[in-house]
């Protein structure tokens, strides 16, 4: 169980020979800072429930406490610290016994093993909703070789072996909505491409939280119609950590931004996905703005990860005036409903992410629009990983010895390396806020007036 708690998305792991409360001091400490943080777009909600999804912020520059309440429902820091203070530390002290487990003889391994499960037992019979963000115990056998920002391209699928990427699945989608002719099909079409890209992780190990500036790029090229896609990523801001990208491919513009919000509720971690995906179709001057799905990580009645279910995610094109609203079920369902500009329900879109889903219309059930993943197999396209080893903010360069030590499982320096690299980062982190200088993306600006980061054409990644 403990494997799944600590591999939440936003875990991260302090230097092991700190005490618990130099530990939980830091990380007040990087929540307080205020050169780290960024504005606050205005797609950011509140946590407050599920009727205040559709909240918007509206403050355009605040400082990173501001910020930080701003995100988590306007809760006051010295509140939450004080509620879930007590929750880390019983965490954190399970994952040093957890991680014992894996060493020294077969009795100090089980009593490792059973002092951990009886801490996290008590910690989730409490049923209290804890947040996660600033836990700092995952140990470094529980991280998985590669970064936050390397997820749409080298994490394993959910959905079994040797399957297309996510990413191709997508963009292969959402290329027919290019050749739609009506809004209503490229309505269904671009919901069906958010639809392919969405499952669970299907490791339940963490991956590793970018620093701050840290980029990776990527292109999905298709040859057969010789068309090729750009990807760039860059972590934009630390605390709260917020990843913005951008992809660009022949009539077709991406950009997301995402910060993951994970919560441990009772036996299970709430992965609360905090972003938006703005697509926009350029030849129709259509954009479509779809939020990001979220997953959980379930401990009971087995260790497995799943989407979240029952809640609605919306995608909406001002230019078309349709909407479309999607939600996750049991057995890896989906179901959708579809709504014209005025108002009125146009279509229904229902099946499964691991198989076919269908657009139909209401009024003939004629199929409007569809996708099959079995068919995902014949799709012929590659994924071209660009690494800059003379770029230090570079993903590879970046862990480049902590993943060296993770292929060789020598963990002890893989700890090593991981810490190194997060030290380098606080004392960056300092120096900036010594000399009163704000951090700067290299890749995005961003622009008060929509509330977002966007892509800037000052650097390239190619």
């Amino acid at each position: 169980m403990m494997c799944a708690c600590a591999s939440s998305a936003a875990v991260r792991e302090a230097a092991t020979g700190a005490s618990d409360e130099e530990k939980f001091h830091d990380a007040r400490e990087a929540f307080a800072s205020d050169d780290e943080g960024s504005p606050t777009p205005r797609w950011r909600r509140s946590r407050a429930g599920s009727e205040a999804r559709g909240a918007v912020c509206t403050s355009a520059d605040v400082d990173g406490g501001a910020t930080t309440r701003a995100l988590t429902g306007a809760q006051p820091r010295e509140d939450w610290e004080e509620r879930d203070a007590d929750v880390h530390g019983e965490l954190e002290r399970a994952s040093r016994e957890m991680e014992m487990e894996s060493r020294g003889s077969v009795m100090a391994r089980a009593r490792a093993f059973a002092k951990a499960s009886a801490r996290l037992a008590k910690t989730m019979l409490g049923g209290r909703s804890v947040d996660l963000t600033s836990f700092l115990g995952t140990p470094i056998r529980w991280c998985a070789r590669m970064s936050v920002l390397q997820i749409t391209t080298d994490a394993e699928s959910s959905l079994g072996k040797d399957v297309v990427p996510r990413t191709v699945r997508f963009l292969e989608t959402l290329r027919s909505a290019r050749e739609a002719t009506s809004a209503r099909e490229r309505a269904c079409r671009v919901a069906l491409a958010i639809l392919a890209d969405g499952e669970p992780p299907a490791s339940l190990r963490k991956p590793l939280n970018p620093i701050l500036g840290e980029t990776t790029s990527h292109s999905v090229e298709f040859p057969r119609t010789n068309e090729r896609f750009e990807s760039t990523w860059e972590q934009v801001s630390h605390h709260p950590p917020n990843s913005a990208s951008s992809q660009t491919g022949p009539g077709v513009r991406i950009v997301s931004e995402v910060r993951p919000s994970p919560r441990l509720v009772g036996a299970h971690i709430d992965v609360e996905l905090v972003g938006y995906i703005e697509i926009t179709l350029t030849e129709r001057n259509e954009t479509y703005v779809s939020d990001i799905p979220s997953f959980e990580w379930r401990f009971l009645p087995r260790w497995h990860a799943r989407m979240k279910r029952k809640v609605k995610s919306q995608i909406r094109c001002e230019a078309s005036g349709y909407r479309v609203e999607f939600s996750y079920g049991s057995s890896r369902s989906v179901k959708g409903l579809v709504y014209g500009p005025d108002g009125a329900i146009e279509a229904t879109i229902n099946g499964r992410y691991d198989g076919k889903i269908v657009a139909e219309s209401k009024r003939d059930r004629s199929v409007i629009a569809a996708y099959d993943f079995a068919q995902t197999k014949s799709i012929r396209a590659h994924v071209v990983r660009h690494t800059h080893l003379e770029d230090e903010f570079d993903t590879e360069v970046v862990w480049r010895d902590c993943f060296a030590a993770m292929d060789a499982n020598k963990w002890d320096d893989a700890r090593a390396a991981k810490r190194s690299v997060e030290e380098r980062e606080r004392a960056k982190r300092r120096e900036r806020k010594a000399s009163g200088q704000k951090f700067t993306p290299r890749f995005f600006d961003y622009d008060a007036r929509v509330g977002r980061w966007v892509r800037n054409s000052r650097a390239r990644t190619t």
